[in-house]
This record gives C-alpha cells, sequence and structure tokens, in this order.
C-alpha cells in the first residue's frame, strides 16, 4: 500500500545524498525518479573521510557492512608543520573505543547507493540536466505543484514532493527559496588517487602545513590506494593543471617527507580540480519542496563532515516524511531537526578555513604554536575529535539520527 504522504517524489542528481534518499523513500512504497545531469553514470570521485554519523545511515540502508569492508579504517589525524611540530594530533579511540572513521572511495559508496536504490524500487534517468523548477498547474487534477525544465527544454512534473540534491551550484536552490549566501570559496584543491599496495598511508588521515597557503592531505582510501590532496588558489588552477602532474611532484613531493613516493605516483594517475562554495539558506524547506547535502549548506570541506552531514539530511527527509500527518509537518521537522547541528558545523568551517585556505600568510605561524599547545590538553583532543565524527550541536551536545518512524 503506497504512504499517504508525498507518494510520488522527484529527486535531482544522483550524487551520495540524493541516491540515499532515494532509496530511504522508494523502499517504503513511494514512487522515486531520480534526475541526473550525468548521461554516463559511474564511480567516479575522490577520496572522503566518512564519520560515524555517516556509518549509522549506511548501516540503516545496508551496505555499511560491504562499504566499510571496502574502505580503509582511519584511527587517528596526524596534522603537523612540513618542519615536523606536532600541531594537530587526534585518535578516535579517545572518545569512542573501537571507533574510526572510514577512507572511502566516493565511486564505491556511489555504486553501492545506488544498488540500494535501484533494489528498492527507485528510477534514475541520466541526462536531466535540470536548470530551472517553478510552480504550475499540474494534471490530474491536483492543483499547482513543482514542474523542472532543462537544458533541452523538457518539461517534467516532480510530483508531491521536490527534492533538490544536485550539489553545491544547485539550479533548483535558486528556483526554490531564499538564498542568504551563495559564494564561491577563492581556494579548493588539486586531488588524485594513487596506488598504496603497501600502506604507506597507514591508518591515518595526514595534514601537512607550512603556510595558510600551503596543505597537503593523504587520505589512505579503499583498500591498497591513498587520496592527495593540494591547497591551491582557483585562480591558479589553469596554470597548475596545464603545468602537468610532473611540475606538481616536483612542488609537492619535498614537503610530504617519508610519503613522498605516494605523491610521485601522482605523475602517472593525473590531477583533477575541486572547487568549494560557502552557501547559506532562510530555510532548505518550501512549499512541497526541500533541499538536501550541499544543495542545502555547503561549506568548505575543513572537518571533512560533507558527506556525513548529507546522509544525515537524507534520513532526517525520510523519517519526517513518515513521522508527520502533512507534507508541510513533515517538511517543518525536517528543517527544523537540522538547524543546529548544521549551524555548528557551519560556524567551525568558517574559523578554520581562513587560516588553513588562504592568502593570510601572517597566521601560520600563531596557528601553528596555538594548535601545538592547545592539542597537549586531553579537553581540547576530546572535543575536537567529537566534532570530527560529525555529530555535535555544540561543544556539550551530541546530534542523534532520529529513530525509525
Amino acid at each position: 500500500m503506497p504512504p499517504s504522504l508525498a507518494p510520488t517524489v522527484t529527486v535531482v542528481g544522483a550524487g551520495i545524498t540524493g541516491l540515499a534518499l532515494a532509496a530511504l523513500l522508494a523502499r517504503t512504497g513511494r514512487d522515486v525518479t531520480v534526475l541526473e545531469r550525468a548521461t554516463d553514470l559511474g564511480p567516479v570521485g575522490a577520496g572522503l573521510l566518512l564519520q560515524h554519523l555517516g556509518q549509522e545511515v549506511c548501516h540503516e540502508l545496508g551496505i555499511g557492512e560491504a562499504l566499510g569492508a571496502a574502505s580503509s579504517p582511519i584511527r587517528r589525524v596526524d596534522g603537523r608543520t612540513v618542519r615536523g611540530l606536532r600541531t594537530m594530533q587526534l585518535a578516535y579511540e579517545d572518545v569512542a573505543p573501537g571507533s574510526t572513521a572510514w577512507g572511502v572511495h566516493r565511486g564505491t559508496l556511489f555504486s553501492l547507493l545506488r544498488g540500494a536504490a535501484l533494489e528498492a524500487g527507485a528510477r534514475i534517468e541520466p541526462g536531466w540536466d535540470v536548470r530551472g523548477a517553478h510552480r504550475a498547474d499540474v494534471g490530474g487534477g491536483r492543483g499547482t505543484g513543482w514542474v523542472v525544465t532543462d537544458a533541452a527544454g523538457r518539461r517534467r512534473e516532480a510530483g508531491d514532493l521536490l527534492v533538490g540534491a544536485d550539489g553545491a551550484a544547485s539550479t533548483v536552490r535558486r528556483s526554490t527559496v531564499r538564498t542568504r549566501l551563495d559564494r564561491p570559496y577563492p581556494w579548493g584543491a588539486l586531488w588524485s588517487i594513487v596506488p598504496d599496495p603497501d600502506g604507506l598511508s597507514g591508518d591515518a588521515l595526514i595534514q601537512r602545513w607550512r603556510d595558510t597557503r600551503t596543505t597537503l592531505g593523504i587520505l589512505p582510501t579503499g583498500v591498497g590506494q591513498a587520496s592527495v590532496f593540494w591547497s591551491a588558489r582557483v585562480s591558479r588552477m589553469p596554470a597548475l593543471l596545464a603545468a602537468g602532474p610532473e611540475a606538481f611532484v616536483d612542488e609537492v613531493a619535498p614537503l610530504a617527507g617519508p610519503l613522498a613516493p605516494l605523491v610521485e605516483r601522482v605523475a602517472a594517475a593525473g590531477l583533477l580540480p575541486a572547487r568549494y562554495r560557502d552557501v547559506v539558506v532562510d530555510s532548505p524547506v518550501t512549499q512541497g519542496a526541500a533541499l538536501v547535502g550541499d544543495a542545502a549548506h555547503a561549506m568548505s570541506p575543513q572537518l571533512g563532515a560533507g558527506a556525513s552531514l548529507g546522509l544525515a539530511d537524507a534520513w532526517t527527509l525520510a523519517q519526517a516524511l513518515d513521522r508527520q500527518p502533512t507534507l508541510a509537518q513533515a517538511l517543518e521537522e525536517y528543517a527544523t531537526e537540522r538547524r543546529a547541528h548544521l549551524r555548528y558545523y557551519r560556524w567551525w568551517s568558517r574559523l578554520l578555513t581562513p587560516t588553513f585556505q588562504s592568502g593570510l600568510v601572517p597566521l601560520g605561524p600563531p596557528r601553528d604554536l596555538a594548535l601545538a599547545v592547545a592539542f597537549r590538553t586531553a579537553p581540547v583532543r576530546r572535543l575536537a575529535t567529537a566534532t570530527l565524527r560529525g555529530a555535535q550541536t555544540s561543544p556539550w551536545r551530541t546530534w542523534h539520527l532520529p529513530p525509525p518512524a
């Protein structure tokens, strides 16, 4: 028997959050269609850090065991200056014995989520480059609803609920809700996934800093691989890419110390750019529509929580739709439930970004000294680790997934 609330849903965007939501909604009997801009859906993307919060949602979806087996356990964060000063040293064990983050290949997570969505009965339609959405009279005597249009001029009724899961540059966001801030970051990253059959990257997220302009990150990714990230000003990315990965290796490998062999493998693996945005909306919901993931709250990836926050969005919206008697009440519950959690991570992201990715070079030495001193104290380490796990709403309160409806 189909659910009484939002039986027909259109999700724009077949990324991590959109596919997770599609799987959650389809398995409760809803008619779910996912519209994706790409014409060829495949497992692509860099490595990501999946925190405990995101792992919980994956287990609820039935893919947690398979994803964990295909991921690298991350037990600690090893942050130092390139001169060897130990700055940010964290261990998940200090907060939750036995817990780890997962170094996940985005393509692996995508494949598992796509399988879960299709198995639940969702439809995924590629080649829909959605350019806008508007309210209009819809068929069947259902009154006014959302209609989406794509780059080819096609028009499609969204059904009872339209969900924007189309990323940081969301077109659904621009068409549906009031956006308070939508600003591209001037700094992004160049990244590569390289072979690591000998496990040089170990069990840690490794970060090396020289000043506020220079950050090298290495994340064990999947099985026998590592992701290499290098902070770069967006305006310089075309020149850096044009210079080729060999020039990248010449510049970065001397900073990597014993991990230089991983950086050297970038020469064969190649480089790709990543850009980020800072997005704040007045509310992620409006009449008959909702935003999830980066479409609702894009931010700098300093905390490595983006995927986990998006999965938490998907779970919360799905449970609200199952719990509430009306669509308006369900959307309001979703927006209210996510507010404090997202505000906390947005605040920390804005605080950290200028000190790690900016041209404010004089901030570098006091940053390093402050971190080296602060992280010698257990309370600071515990708070930082708890924040990194992705489920805080304040230094004193933890956010939990809403229980199944």
